[in-house]
């Protein structure tokens, strides 16, 4: 199978990560599956929600998306030493030899990864070994406008499922 790897913070997934799920289903690609993996700790610093509830918010996501050819696949905790960040070199490595030997894998970056893909650890080798697949920004919504918008006590169902945005509501995340 064709698999493509989507790893993000999804903190929260929005409609903008749904629409990178589209062009990587398109025909222009013609992939089986769209993989989408929570990152665990980020590599970056980058301040997340708890994981676990970034977890329960993707697999919100994923059932609002309805598709079977999407689905998430929290495994970055289960790889993680000592609570440090996987780093996407470790993480496809692992998925290529334990997980999915059989199968090829692609990994999906959007524009601003692909802006900063030199200061990813083993970049190079990660290119050599795997496709990488630039998605387009086709509608900018982004998690932070999300996070914005919801500290402004603002409305957030354009930019979110409806699942997301009911579960962000009944436990008052991002506050």
């Amino acid at each position: 199978m064709k698999l493509v790897i989507f790893g993000s913070a999804f903190n929260p997934p929005t409609k903008g990560h749904e629409d990178a799920i589209s062009h990587l289903l398109s025909d222009k690609h013609n992939f089986d599956r769209v993989l989408l993996i929570p990152s665990f700790r980020h590599a970056f610093n980058k301040q997340m929600l708890d994981y676990n509830y970034r977890k329960d918010l993707l697999a919100d996501f994923v059932a609002d998306i309805d598709d079977p050819r999407v689905d998430s696949l929290p495994i970055e905790d289960t790889i993680s030493k000592d609570d440090h960040p996987v780093f996407t070199y470790d993480l496809l490595h692992h998925l290529s030899t334990s997980v999915f030997p059989e199968d090829e894998l692609f990994f999906a970056i959007g524009p601003d990864n692909a802006k900063i893909w030199h200061k990813f650890y083993k970049a190079d080798e990660i290119t050599q070994r795997w496709s990488l697949i630039e998605v387009p920004e086709r509608k900018p919504i982004r998690s932070t406008l999300v996070r914005r918008k919801i500290r402004l006590d603002e409305d957030i169902s354009a930019l979110v499922t409806p699942s997301v945005a009911k579960r962000i509501k009944q436990y008052k995340l991002y506050l």
